[in-house]
């Protein structure tokens, strides 16, 4: 029979694993775009709207880097976009709902162009002279009469 060595009373020693400290909101976000990216695919995109109840709290609310989320205020007709670069930088943009009319969208077409006939340019033309005629008269004759006075004196 081989004799094997005793190394005296071993007590028990319960096992714990390293658990690492708890992690920040950053940090859960990245995470859960992580998880959500691996079970959904790629391709696909979250549908659930984000509320927040004023502009103040979508500027503080975090994003990672890298990503966009839509955030809708809760208490106006706005929707804030709001993304953040590969550094983590992050900017919005504001957009304010604003109701559509009912009615269908007319195309603009060009209004149809309407041409005078000649005889009636003619006739305006026949009229501006005459007017211009007799403009001129009536100071041909206050001149002369104004040259008159001149030579009187």
């Amino acid at each position: 029979m081989p004799s094997y060595p005793y190394y005296g009373y071993q007590p028990y020693q319960i096992y714990q694993p390293y658990q690492p400290p708890m992690a920040d909101q950053l940090t859960q976000l990245r995470q859960n775009q992580y998880q959500t990216n691996i079970q959904q695919g790629p391709q696909q995109t979250q549908s659930s709207m984000i509320w927040v109840s004023s502009e103040q709290d979508a500027f503080n609310y975090l994003i990672a880097p890298n990503s966009a989320v839509t955030l809708w205020d809760s208490n106006s007709p706005v929707v804030y976009l709001k993304q953040a670069d590969a550094s983590g930088k992050p900017s919005m943009k504001i957009y304010d709902l604003v109701e559509r009319n009912s009615r269908p969208v007319q195309a603009h077409s060009s209004p149809a162009v309407e041409y005078a006939p000649l005889s009636r340019l003619e006739a305006l033309e026949a009229k501006l002279s005459a007017l211009e005629a007799g403009r001129e008269q009536p100071v041909k004759s206050t001149a002369k009469k104004a040259a008159q006075k001149e030579d009187a004196e």
